[in-house]
């Protein structure tokens, strides 16, 4: 049998250069002993998983700059959403019944609302989640605490829609799909400490500026769909997830698999362009908070992508041949993509912001 990859010779579109922390190094092998002691990873497999999994280099990617106990705070986080996901919503147990996760996000928002609540004492995501959160407090404003805060409750809550989904077998419609893989794929949450790392903060005014807002979600949306076309084939062959932008496609148009990804190219294309355009305008007379944070959206994107290169997260590294590799292009390879609105109603409004008042 061939090896299994999760795709075959990948091109994306994404003129955005590379960055990395200088720090790249220092932070995986500080998160490598932190998520032993906080026994996210028991077992060998999972061990194996955290070893391959090279979180370190993605947050780097993200945040190339700022201090390194902040950058270390961030890498913890990011893991901390990997094993969670792997514990309770994908590899290792696919999925919880939506009850049960129902019950246990309440609590874990609960603690963030009230970390010195005594629930779940035992538990190590609980606990290690609180402890997140302790060490967050000393690099971050009250405002940005909780901006981080109601990401994590959105990534939790978007668990619980998962688990109904695999409960029911259910693949939802296109328009759902994209809105809540926001919240579930924990893209909305990760973002949140761009300008805490950064050691900057954003604005109540600037981030409720539609465009910034805009820029955010395309810039998270491109980071699902991203690993959607990469990992599709590997979650096919091992588990047949339904929050997939490519199974999705498939049963909305009633299309092959060949088709469907041609579509999400094309799609994910149209969205590239139109982050390009949205990044370019928010740097116009931004504030240094948000010029760094924008630009920290872009690094989001291509991090993503160099990221798949290295982490063993959608691939076995000792058995990948150099024709899996994913490639970031300067130019998009299946065409023009001229600045017009897909037509998916829930996103349309992104492309409003293209207008000068936004």
């Amino acid at each position: 049998m061939a090896p299994l990859t999760a795709h075959q010779g990948l091109s994306l579109y994404c003129p955005i250069p590379p960055a990395i922390h200088p720090r790249a190094e220092a932070v995986e092998a500080m998160t490598q002993e932190w998520t032993a002691r906080q026994r996210l990873y028991v077992d060998k497999r999972g061990l194996l998983r955290l070893s391959r999994l090279r979180a370190g280099e993605f947050v780097s990617r993200i945040m190339p700059s700022g201090s390194e106990p902040a950058l270390q705070v961030a890498v913890d986080f990011f893991v901390w959403l990997f094993a969670f996901d792997d514990a309770f919503c994908d590899e290792e147990a696919f999925g919880q019944p939506p009850h049960d996760m129902a019950v246990y996000a309440g609590l874990l928002g609960h603690l963030l609302d009230s970390p010195q609540t005594r629930i779940l004492p035992e538990d190590p995501f609980a606990q290690s989640l609180r402890g997140l959160q302790q060490r967050l407090v000393r690099h971050a404003s009250p405002a940005q605490l909780h901006r981080w805060s109601d990401g994590v409750r959105g990534y939790l809550h978007g668990q619980v829609w998962e688990a109904a989904n695999r409960d029911a077998q259910r693949v939802c419609d296109l328009d759902t799909y994209i809105t809540l893989r926001l919240y579930s794929g924990a893209v909305m949450a990760c973002p949140t400490l761009i300008d805490v790392v950064n050691g900057q903060e954003l604005s109540a005014a600037e981030l409720s500026r539609p465009l910034v807002r805009a820029a955010s979600e395309v810039a998270a949306t491109l980071v699902i769909w991203d690993n959607d076309l990469i990992s599709h084939q590997k979650e096919q062959h091992t588990r047949g997830e339904l929050h997939n932008l490519i199974t999705v496609l498939m049963h909305a148009r009633r299309c092959s698999e060949a088709e469907a990804r041609q579509e999400a190219l094309r799609m994910r294309d149209a969205l590239m362009a139109l982050l390009l355009r949205l990044l370019a305008l928010g740097q116009a007379e931004a504030s240094r908070p948000l010029s760094m944070y924008l630009k920290g959206l872009g690094h989001f994107v291509r991090a993503n992508i160099d990221w798949s290169n290295v982490s063993g997260r959608y691939f076995d590294p000792e058995l990948r041949a150099p024709t899996d590799n994913v490639m970031a292009c300067e130019t998009p390879s299946r065409g023009a993509t001229p600045l017009t609105p897909l037509p998916i109603v829930s996103v349309q409004w992104w492309w409003d912001c293209l207008s000068p008042e936004k």
